[in-house]
């Protein structure tokens, strides 16, 4: 009946835990599991509970004696109208110690009636009352016009870089002892050390490597986006957070990206970090669109790409409309804009990019993507994305 599928989580209590999804039209799954074990089903790549239609209550089901018994989730079933619910029991106890002021975003959406009665933040579930940027105090830009231009040369002429080993690969007009005529793309090849590559490795053990997902359409009116596996990368990767953030190699490689770039850490995603094995690349794709004019956060203007080992063989960076490529060397980062230097908010075209297969050996990077507007107070809000 749905077209991605339908998830199954555990019933844990909590908030659930993903077991598996079961494909659209007569999709099935066998579980491993114990009686009175209790699941519930929700949309495939978000926690939009399926629910009966006539009643408005979600679907559970629970293990019972005989262990074959089946259960069969019928075609009617189909996502709440009701906009402002909870969708799980320990939404009101969540609630009550503070979680809606600490985390609203994912609150306001998971657990909306029971923030709506203590916070009166029911109307919020609205994303585009939620992420108004003035309410979010989002407005003012990384960057305006001439900004993109004024950073790289500075990057490229200034004796304070000097020691990152700054190289220019492709500027306008070739300056700067540009190897290509184009839009900017820099290197530095010391840019990290020893125990910062260690510490970032270090923050990616914590929750593990998973297979690389995309964000998938938005569903409803509360801007929570499908989390979908990706079809274009086979990577997998790691999201910085918490624990990981907190390391001190962590926050010394942040520091130092926001002391060249001049841009505030508010306006950065967590360190996405990536492992690509042997015969793993990622497609040709761009890191930003002009849609990102629509979020308060903005467009990724900016990508600081760090390598975090040597390569055996392949696992290059290339700008497929450049034909420009770069090897990744340890310690070694790669810094290009997504968007114009006489517009910030539009989209450069030219910034195409694939990671190329790697051929022999295993490849460890990092990136923090930089956005125009603050992403960390819209991430808190629940202004971004996926929420699953």
């Amino acid at each position: 009946h749905f077209v991605a599928g339908a998830d199954i989580h555990h019933d844990d209590g909590r908030f659930g835990r993903v077991v598996g999804t079961a494909d659209a039209n007569g999709g099935q799954m066998k579980i491993s599991t114990f009686l009175d074990h209790k699941f519930f089903i929700t949309m495939h790549g978000v926690r939009e509970s399926l629910v009966d239609p006539a009643s408005d209550e979600q679907y559970f089901f629970t293990v019972q004696e005989p262990l074959e018994e089946r259960f069969i989730l019928p075609q009617t079933a189909a996502p709440s109208t009701t906009k402002c619910k909870d969708r799980y029991p320990i939404c009101v106890s969540e609630a009550k110690r503070g979680e809606c002021n600490r985390n609203p975003g994912w609150m306001i959406v998971n657990c909306c009636k029971s923030c709506d009665d203590k916070e009166g933040f029911g109307y919020l579930i609205d994303s585009e009352v939620r992420c108004d940027p003035e309410r979010l105090n989002s407005t003012i830009p990384a960057w305006k016009s001439g900004s993109l231009d004024e950073l790289f040369t500075k990057w490229a002429l200034g004796d304070e870089y000097k020691q990152y080993e700054p190289h220019v690969v492709s500027s306008p007009d070739k300056v700067h002892g540009a190897e290509y005529e184009g839009p900017w793309v820099m290197t530095f090849d010391n840019f990290l050390d020893d125990f910062e590559i260690e510490q970032l490795l270090k923050g990616a053990s914590y929750d593990g490597f998973q297979r690389s997902t995309d964000q998938g359409k938005i569903v409803g009116g509360s801007g929570e986006m499908a989390k979908v596996t990706s079809m274009s990368r086979t990577s997998t990767n790691s999201w910085c957070r918490n624990q990981c953030e907190n390391l001190p190699g962590v926050q010394r490689v942040s520091k130092r990206i926001e002391e060249v770039t001049g841009i505030p850490q508010n306006k950065y995603e967590s360190f996405q970090i990536l492992q690509y094995q042997e015969g793993e690349f990622y497609k040709r794709h761009h890191d930003s669109s002009n849609a990102n004019n629509a979020k308060a956060a903005g467009h990724r203007i900016l990508t600081f790409f760090l390598y975090l080992n040597d390569v055996d063989e392949g696992g290059e960076t290339r700008f497929t409309n450049l034909d420009i490529s770069i090897a990744p060397k340890k310690g070694r980062a790669l810094v290009w804009p997504s968007v114009l230097n006489e517009d910030p908010n539009s989209t450069d075209v030219r910034m195409y990019h694939e990671a190329k297969e790697v051929i022999k050996g295993t490849k460890y990077a990092a990136n923090h993507w930089i956005h125009q507007y603050d992403f960390r107070n819209a991430n808190l809000w629940g202004c971004n994305g996926s929420f699953a």
